[in-house]
């Protein structure tokens, strides 16, 4: 039986063995009016008004709720208290069975589900949303590969500058607004050390280049190692960043998001 149907069912038992309560309540000394409701004391506060609705009123203090299930909480948090006996409270839930027979209410919601799954038209709904959970899987995952194809793919050349070495390996934060000294060089060779990479073969060979490029850097004019600098910025920049803008890397999450919407909508035009 439901909380609706226990509820509606108990209080019409409660409400017709009042004689039996008064009869308890008399045995105890309690007081009982001349209209035969039950001195609030105890805990009964009365008949329920003929117009209140039984399944969302309480009969012990007549406070009202928009759902039946807020009347049952009601009464599991008040039972016991002046107004609502417990005796009284236990016997209205009696047969209601919202924590017991889980097994069960598992089982009736199987059996509910299997049934509504088994439309046609809830068929026919579920197969479009596997369509287009399974379309909207397919674009987002070519919206990454197409942001990553924007991306440069910068390569260290077989004889790189020393400023080239030095954009290639530290990190903006770390590049001097000036072209690159010994100060930079010191920075380099700690960051591919070898003995941080042993497990790397490349960073012996790297950090030999680092080396040579950065004696041929010495001989360079102030002049030419600040024209050098600036190109070497640039190339680094369009290497790294390929087609994509600043911009774009900046928004990248809104720019997967416009990427995967424009792919669904020519999948559908094609």
């Amino acid at each position: 039986m439901d909380v609706d149907s226990a509820l509606a069912a108990n209080l019409a038992h409660i409400t017709g063995a009042q004689d039996s309560i008064h009869h308890h309540h008399h045995h105890h000394n309690m007081m009982v009016d001349a209209t035969g409701a039950i001195d609030p004391a105890i805990g009964l506060a009365g008949n329920v008004q003929d117009d209140l609705d039984p399944k969302k009123t309480c009969i012990f203090c007549h406070k009202t709720f928009s759902h039946p299930g807020s009347l049952g909480r009601h009464l599991d948090l008040k039972r016991g208290t002046r107004l609502h006996p417990a005796d009284a409270v236990d016997q209205l839930r009696g047969d209601v069975k919202r924590r017991g027979d889980i097994i069960e209410i598992k089982a009736r919601r199987a059996r509910r589900a299997k049934e509504y799954n088994a439309r046609d038209e809830v068929k026919e709904r579920a197969k479009m949303r596997r369509k287009e959970k399974d379309r909207t899987g397919r674009a987002r995952e070519e919206a990454k590969g197409n942001f990553l194809n924007r991306l440069g793919l910068p390569l260290l050349p077989t004889h790189p500058s020393f400023p080239y070495m030095v954009l290639y390996f530290l990190p903006p934060s770390q590049w001097p607004h000036d072209p690159p000294t010994q100060e930079t060089y010191n920075q380099l060779t700690m960051t591919i050390d070898p003995q941080l990479h042993m497990d790397d073969d490349r960073f012996i060979d790297w950090a030999s280049k680092a080396k040579v490029a950065y004696e041929n850097w010495l001989t360079w004019p102030k002049q030419k190692k600040t024209e050098i600098w600036n190109r070497e910025q640039r190339m680094a920049g369009e290497s790294a960043l390929g087609s994509l803008t600043l911009y774009d890397l900046g928004r990248r999450e809104q720019w997967l998001i416009d990427e995967e919407k424009r792919i669904i909508t020519m999948e559908s035009i094609m």
